[in-house]
């Protein structure tokens, strides 16, 4: 078989591939063997039928379409192969099928042509000898009151009040419907028994404010309006009028910052106030920590990406965009038992129009993602970075050691996933040291390098978490993978592993209450 290549516009590769005669006729004898054994002849037991009655009542036509298909498959197969070509698409066919019938000759050479997108090549420009300026992020430790406020919010006493109207800030039990301007009653526009703090930021403008001097078994008429992008379409930017009645007004009462109110937040790990502080300094500082590294790899990674040369295969750029729909869907459920599968279906599923909409707003960070990818992988490949057997076995090791009480994982995914982020870490850490970085504050200021080790001294709590997701290792979303320690892909260090020095700081929100 000989087979010539050219390379093509959009990341492709064509292919010219002539199957010689002896293999055309060995092929072409098998398919009209079998079709002898297996063709039932008037007037003949099967597979006793003279030969030329078997092509008459199949049709030569039929049978050389049975011949080529098979040629062609096994010569495609045998070609891409060969040449170490990595399709993205299958096998295009240009050379018109019904000539290579008309004109097939069992005792001919057979030549055909066709093309296949492949993964692209990028062209890096310079990535040693870089200088950057990223910001270095100082932490707010004013963050620190903050977070005990909210904790003291949490665990607020609620406490009946009768002798006085409703403030700002109380806890209000009510009834409520809403009216639009011609007092017609709006549909799902109402509630009873409702609980709802005295916030104006806790329902639509002006409700809340409207409440303020209310007292118990009161009925009021206030005017709200609702928000622009309010997620009811139809009321959206409407004005209304809601009838309220007050049945419960409620105040809180929060518990003291004390060495006991330290010691219920950390479920024993912090005895006093004071180690709970430095419990949270600890966690700002590390986070500014972070997103300063954050900051560093971000600006790093784009001065690659614009000297990076690559011809991104639309279908290359259209799975990146739906898997990023779909992980940004799967965020969204808050617990939903729908998985990646199912969520592509949905999208697939979904009108043309909102699907395309949702397909433009993911678009460009995909392409983004697939260009800082494909550079850290030819930089993977020009540097010769690799990762050891040992290292990868003791992280996988460690991995489904602690997700050993939880879902069940596929190792063969998690050692691909785990591969992955240490190859990303191996090809920063390498970037990080060819490249000079000027750290400045937010407003462009000289300042020193923040300590880029981790903070010392945390509560247990605080120690770095996996960067990789459980959701990554269920066995629904479980990918057969053949990638080992010794055999590294620079295209497999895909936009998930690139994006690890994108993982934003765990928040310092109320959910991390270790009750």
């Amino acid at each position: 078989m000989q087979v010539t290549q050219e390379k093509r516009p959009g990341s492709r590769i064509g292919l010219t591939i002539v199957v010689e005669a002896e293999q055309v006729k060995r092929a072409y004898e098998k398919t009209v063997g079998q079709l002898s054994r297996t063709v039932q002849i008037r007037g003949f037991r099967k597979g006793k039928a003279p030969r030329n009655l078997v092509l008459r009542e199949v049709g030569r036509d039929r049978v050389r379409a049975t011949v080529l298909d098979d040629l062609i498959g096994n010569a495609v197969e045998k070609a891409l192969k060969e040449s170490s070509i990595r399709p993205l698409t299958s096998f295009e066919l240009e050379s018109r099928i019904d000539e290579l019938i008309s004109n097939f000759n069992p005792e001919a050479d057979l030549s055909f042509s066709g093309s296949v997108e492949v993964y692209p090549e990028a062209q890096v420009g310079q990535y040693k000898g870089l200088t950057v300026s990223p910001t270095r992020v100082e932490p707010d430790l004013s963050r620190v009151d903050q977070t005990i406020d909210q904790w003291r919010d949490q665990r607020a006493t609620l406490l009946p009040i009768e002798d006085r109207p409703a403030v700002l800030g109380d806890v209000a039990v009510i009834d409520f419907q809403g009216y639009d301007l011609e007092g017609n009653a709006l549909e799902g526009i109402s509630a009873k028994d409702f609980e709802l703090e005295m916030k104006e930021s806790n329902f639509i403008p002006g409700f809340v404010a409207g409440m303020v001097g209310m007292t118990l078994d009161e009925v009021r008429e206030v005017a709200a309006d609702f928000p622009e992008d309010y997620f009811n379409e139809a009321m959206a930017g409407q004005q209304a009028k809601f009838s309220i009645t007050l049945h419960e007004l409620k105040t809180k009462e929060l518990p003291e910052v004390d060495d006991t109110f330290a010691q219920e937040i950390s479920g024993g790990e912090l005895q006093t106030v004071t180690e709970l502080r430095q419990y949270l300094e600890d966690r700002l500082n590390q986070e500014a920590l972070e997103q300063s590294e954050a900051n560093l790899e971000e600006m790093l990674l784009a001065e690659i990406v614009a000297s990076t040369e690559v011809e991104l295969p639309e279908s290359l750029v259209q799975q990146e965009t739906t898997q990023m729909l779909a992980q940004g869907l799967s965020s969204l459920q808050q617990g939903g038992n729908m998985q990646v599968g199912d969520i592509r279906k949905f999208i697939t599923n979904l009108p043309e129009d909102t699907r395309k909409a949702l397909e433009d707003k993911y678009r460009p960070e995909a392409i983004t993602r697939l260009k800082r990818t494909l550079a850290l992988g030819r930089i993977v490949s020009n540097e010769e970075i690799s990762v050891g057997r040992t290292e990868l076995e003791m992280e996988v090791r460690d991995v489904l050691g602690r997700y050993s009480g939880g879902q069940k994982l596929d190792p063969k995914r998690v050692q691909q996933v785990v591969h992955e982020e240490l190859l990303t870490s191996k090809v920063m850490a390498f970037l990080r040291s060819e490249t000079t970085t000027q750290w400045v504050d937010s407003e462009g200021n000289p300042v020193e390098a923040p300590p880029l080790e981790p903070v010392q001294g945390q509560a247990p709590e605080l120690e770095a978490e996996s960067q990789v997701s459980e959701a990554e290792f269920t066995e629904e979303e479980a990918v057969a993978t053949e990638v080992t320690p010794t055999e590294v892909d620079p295209i497999e260090v895909t936009a998930e592993a690139a994006a690890v020095a994108e993982t934003p700081a765990e928040d310092l929100a109320p959910e991390t209450d270790p009750e």
